[in-house]
């Protein structure tokens, strides 16, 4: 049913606005859909407490998160735990710490994500799943895997490429510099046929800050 607004005439007591009866009858109808809509139809289900959380206990709800693309994402520090649907990746992503992490499904398959540090400028270090510590780790990236690798917080004195050799140019299939527009953060999506599976990282202002990645 469509909203029923009540005539009030063009002024005051011009007679022709609706009868009170007539009146009322729309606004009974108006609170008859309402109470239909967010209730059992006499009584109101409160979704939204006093904190302003969203609690619902039953029902098939739907409740759309949707972007056109990763640009149009809120700030993720904003948003922290926010979750969102971009439709021009086909991906679920999640806001922590102060990005959009994407949701591993059947297009990226798994996900691992590292974030780096350094040792002065002579060495990254790294943090994340099976990392070793100490100076210049080498690593092992499997095929068809997507690896993040964070260097947000070093970037601007100590930014990291993937490279085909020590001092060796960008290694570019599969890498993409500055993903989910986050300064610093590489995504490095493992192609099942490299052209080297003998690469590197490397500070492109410091040489001794590389380590090794092999393909496997």
């Amino acid at each position: 049913m469509a909203l029923q607004s009540v005539g009030i005439g063009s002024s005051a007591n011009d007679g022709n606005g609706d009868t009170l009866r007539a009146g009322a009858t729309k606004i009974n109808a108006n609170f008859t859909e309402i109470y239909a809509a967010l209730g059992n139809g006499s009584t109101l289900t409160d979704i939204i407490d006093t904190n302003g959380v969203i609690d619902v206990s039953s029902g098939a709800n739907k409740i759309v998160f949707y972007y056109a693309a990763l640009g149009d994402l809120p700030s993720a520090s904003t948003y922290h735990g926010a979750v969102a649907h971009v439709h021009a990746t086909g991906g679920l992503y999640f806001a922590h710490g102060g990005a959009w992490i994407r949701v591993n499904d059947e297009t990226t398959g798994p996900v691992t994500k590292y974030t780096a540090g350094t040792n002065g400028s002579s060495a990254y270090t790294f943090t994340g799943p099976g990392a070793t510590s100490g100076d210049n780790p080498n690593f092992t990236f499997y095929k068809g895997h997507t690896y993040l690798i964070n260097n947000a917080a070093n970037v601007g004195s100590h930014p990291l490429q993937i490279r085909t050799s020590n001092g060796g140019s960008a290694f570019t299939t599969g890498v993409t510099d500055n993903y989910n527009s986050t300064t610093g953060l590489t995504q490095f999506i493992v192609p099942h046929e490299p052209s080297d599976t003998s690469l590197v990282y490397q500070c492109t202002n410091h040489s001794s800050m590389v380590g090794n990645i092999t393909i496997v």
